[in-house]
């Protein structure tokens, strides 16, 4: 019983140490900066949302806008 108890304090001790570092690692990384954009929605009454992402998201949703468009302009119709 007593091994298991100490295996039980080692593991607790590891897992604290490794959340504590993760954090101060966490706490050290540069936060980016956000850029907010007005969007404007033809289905709402409310006339403008702002949306604000960080450069990485912007650039993956307009990658993902451009697939989107290059899928619908490769559909012929009758299929």
């Amino acid at each position: 019983m007593g091994k298991l108890s100490l295996l039980a304090v080692i593991a607790f001790t590891f897992l604290a140490g490794g959340a504590a570092v993760a954090k101060e690692k966490a706490s050290e990384a540069p936060k980016e900066k956000k850029i907010c954009k007005t969007t404007r929605t033809t289905s709402s009454r409310i006339p403008a949302k702002k949306v604000c992402k960080t450069e990485a998201e912007w650039a993956q949703n307009q990658e993902d806008l451009d697939d989107a468009e290059s899928r619908l302009r490769g559909m012929t119709r009758g299929n």
